[in-house]
């Protein structure tokens, strides 16, 4: 049996990978692997406020996840799986398995932390922009109804706690090395030229870096309600998975 565990990214994002996520687990279901989704503390139906939430406890939960997964006995292999901040949970986690994982595969992971935290505090004020058109310019109440407070920082509704500012750029530095632990990994990302590095030091794992082939911006809160399932994605990872050839 091979298992795989999916790594939910974080927050609008999470919202709007929902359905992918939903499919993808269908999908592999279906092809007869073992699925195992899960929310961080922190998040999602899990115990913990928004601002509980942080990049090391993400991780430690994955890694939870994944060993009691190895526990239960069915699994022979077992793989990760993630899109934007998911994957690069999926990464840190892989390196801090007892039994590495046999396969990665990152959707479009965050390659830098401190600009990835900055777009989510840029696209916060950007939509609050947009909701309240020239209101937002000339009414300074309305502004302090609706910024975080000072020193506070917020994206779409989620907290962007201390811990979780701190720990992007700690964790996830601008142009970090590979940090996997695996056989083989695939990362389908619109950045294809800056992870040459990554497979300069990948070193045993065999690294697939691919066109995502994909503009969804998974950062808003616009068309909430829109299925947003890229199935060539799909269709890579059951490939991807399964061994055929084109990933041999």
């Amino acid at each position: 049996m091979h298992a795989v565990v999916l790594c939910n990214p974080f927050g609008q994002e999470a919202i709007r990978a929902h359905r992918l996520y939903r499919v993808l687990g269908d999908r592999l279901a279906a092809a007869g692997f073992e699925v195992v989704r899960f929310d961080y503390f922190g998040s999602g139906d899990s115990a913990g406020d928004d601002e509980a939430f942080d990049l090391l406890g993400a991780v430690n939960d994955a890694v939870g996840v994944a060993e009691w997964t190895w526990a239960r006995g069915h699994a022979t292999r077992l793989s990760l799986l993630g899109l934007r901040l998911g994957g690069s949970v999926a990464m840190l986690a892989s390196s801090r398995l007892t039994t590495p994982p046999s396969h990665l595969v990152l959707f479009e992971p965050v390659l830098d932390g401190a600009r990835y935290l900055e777009q989510l505090v840029s696209n916060n004020e950007r939509t609050l922009t947009e909701i309240f058109g020239s209101r937002w310019k000339i009414d300074p109440n309305l502004r302090v109804r609706n910024l975080p407070p000072e020193g506070e920082y917020e994206s779409l509704g989620f907290v962007l706690g201390q811990g979780l500012r701190h720990q992007l750029g700690e964790l996830l530095p601008m142009a970090r090395p590979w940090q996997g632990r695996c056989a083989y990994a695939l990362a389908l990302t619109r950045e294809v030229p800056q992870l040459a590095h990554w497979q300069a030091c990948a070193g045993s794992t065999r690294l697939n870096v691919r066109e995502a082939a994909s503009e969804i911006d998974w950062a808003t809160n616009s068309a909430v309600n829109t299925a947003i399932v890229p199935m060539h994605w799909i269709e890579q990872t059951l490939e991807f998975l399964q061994g055929t050839s084109a990933y041999a």
